[in-house]
């Protein structure tokens, strides 16, 4: 067997995947099979690539992690590994597990190191641990800390320790960076609310608005038409989701009007809609002098159908967002997901 035949088929394959051309990486992936086995690393590193691509993102973190297992000098394999696994919401022990070897690798390049520590702080950060995904990036090149990558990484862990002003800075220069991520612009409104600049963040989250509504339309999702039986089931499964709250919280929305539009408009953003909560809550958010003052619910349907694998999920996704915007709008603290309580 052919090492480096080995390797020129798999960098072929993984170029294939790259390009989205998922026939000819099917192909060359077989082709390495044939020559090297399926328990191969550079096979497994294939294999869970095209997965990955395919939409299997739980079978692609199994073959990673099989390939990070197997041991190999190649950074790629455990920097994919570890993003494939963060991205998915797995297991992040075996991310950073992942991650941290690339900064072990002897041959391993700056790139690859620096992208290590980007992953080890989104991480970190997953973890609640502001302190050590600072770390992380301080320990980045300092060539690479003008990247938007690093920008919006860094802008985002400064949001989450409380250091809104210089996460507002780092956001803004990420946004300059990279203009058309929704994401960037998203997390630079949340920062821009934090420091009380609303105008400012309005502007932001209508960025997002436009930016999602363009790559919703671009990727072709089409839902059916609402009708008054979808609105119908909509709203009983929301009030059956409300009734399992606390009841002090339950009084806070049981009077207002129940809404369901396939997605947010621009006026309500304009006044303040998160724009991409599943549920929204129109009216007047709690400020420092006045209290909340709650006008409607609305349910954001297409939101729900892009999220959920199948009905049973709906339940769940409601309580989520709900709870976001009861901290948002009536800035309630303490609440639990899983139960409700605070």
């Amino acid at each position: 067997m052919s090492t480096q035949s080995i390797d020129a088929i798999v960098d072929r394959g993984l170029a294939a995947v790259e390009s989205d051309d998922l026939e000819s990486a099917t192909q060359l992936l077989e082709e390495a099979t044939k020559l090297a086995g399926e328990n191969h690393v550079r096979v497994l590193h294939l294999t869970g690539m095209l997965a990955w691509a395919e939409g299997r993102p739980e079978h692609a973190a199994g073959y990673l992690m099989q390939a990070a297992d197997a041991g190999s000098e190649d950074p790629n394999i455990y920097l994919d590994c570890a993003e494939c696994l963060l991205l998915h919401d797995q297991d992040l022990d075996e991310a950073e597990a992942a991650a941290r070897t690339v900064l072990r690798l002897t041959g391993a390049s700056q790139d690859a190191q620096d992208q290590a520590r980007l992953l080890l702080s989104q991480i970190r950060l997953a973890d609640d641990d502001t302190d050590e995904a600072l770390e992380m990036l301080d320990g980045i090149s300092d060539g690479r800390k003008q990247d938007p990558v690093y920008l919006s990484t860094y802008g985002f862990v400064l949001m989450n320790a409380g250091r809104d002003e210089e996460a507002v800075r780092a956001l803004r220069q990420a946004v300059d960076a990279d203009p058309e991520d929704p994401d960037v612009h998203y997390w630079l409104g949340q920062a821009l609310e934090s420091t009380g600049d609303v105008t400012a963040a309005r502007e932001s989250m209508l960025k997002v608005l436009e930016l999602d509504s363009a790559d919703h339309d671009a990727e072709g999702h089409e839902h059916e038409p609402l009708n008054a039986e979808i609105e119908e089931d909509l709203r009983g499964q929301f009030e059956g989701v409300i009734e399992e709250l606390p009841e002090p919280v339950l009084k806070l929305l049981a009077t207002s009007p129940i809404s369901v539009q396939p997605r947010p408009s621009e006026d309500q953003v304009r006044k303040g809609a998160d724009p991409r909560s599943v549920v929204t809550f129109l009216g007047r958010p709690k400020t420092d002098d006045d209290d909340a003052h709650l006008e409607g619910i609305v349910i954001m349907r297409d939101f729900l159908l892009d999220e959920i694998n199948d009905d049973d999920d709906i339940p769940e996704l409601m309580i989520v967002s709900i709870i976001d915007e009861l901290r948002r709008f009536f800035r309630l603290e303490g609440l639990e997901m899983g139960t409700g309580e605070e």
